[in-house]
């Protein structure tokens, strides 16, 4: 039994460390561009109705990708952010449903996708890393007069209380599949980096004048 135990610890491989250390200039590049957007005073609102607007495209691009992978179809069932995203938008929109559906794009939406199933789990630890930031950029915004209580701020409020949880579920589900699926780890870690990547390129051009 000792020894069983030892061994599987030997194999378990520590893709939690690897992905934070390996996407680290990526995840610090993109959060210095959301808070050159987002911590103006006061804070920019065309820029901000355009950057919730292009997350939303994005991530129904995404989302939907994610879902043609067994595993991560199963995650994206309870971890879907664009009724968030559309509720942000509907309330900056005055309630505008219409509107929403009916805005073209204001940007070329060129998206790399996930082309296999590992891939597809760097792209959701990228969505899920995201809301353990959320709790910081909504306590710095949920001040500003524009925003009523939290509406408007929906999609960082992100699963509020359960989110410390949910990042540990999700960890746990991550582990599972690398630990499952042998050389996997590599094309973890370059789903995650491409998808900061589609990210930085996703809020070019979002900062108005």
């Amino acid at each position: 039994m000792t020894d069983n135990v030892i061994a599987c610890k030997v194999a378990k491989p520590d893709i939690a460390m690897r992905l934070r250390r390996e996407t680290r200039d990526a995840h610090c590049q993109i959060e210095a561009v959301m808070s050159d957007l987002l911590f103006t005073t006061p804070i920019d609102l065309q820029a901000y109705k355009r950057m919730l607007s292009r997350h939303r495209d994005y991530y129904a691009q995404i989302e939907a990708s994610l879902s043609e992978f067994n595993s991560t179809a199963v995650m994206i069932r309870e971890r879907s952010k664009i009724s968030w995203l559309n509720s942000d938008i509907d309330y900056l929109e005055d309630g505008s449903e219409q509107h929403r559906k009916e805005q073209p794009l204001d940007y070329a939406l060129t998206t790399k996708l996930p082309v296999n199933e590992a891939q597809a789990w760097g792209f959701l630890y990228v969505f899920e890393g995201a809301t353990l930031g959320g709790a910081h950029i909504l306590d710095k915004l949920r001040h500003e007069p524009c925003f009523d209580a939290e509406q408007g701020l929906r999609f960082f409020h992100s699963y509020g209380r359960k989110t410390p949880a949910m990042w540990r579920a999700f960890q746990s589900a991550l582990q599972q599949f690398v630990a499952s699926t042998p050389g996997s780890e590599e094309q973890v870690i370059q789903g995650a980096n491409q998808s900061f990547s589609n990210m930085n390129d996703l809020m070019k051009g979002v900062q108005v004048d």
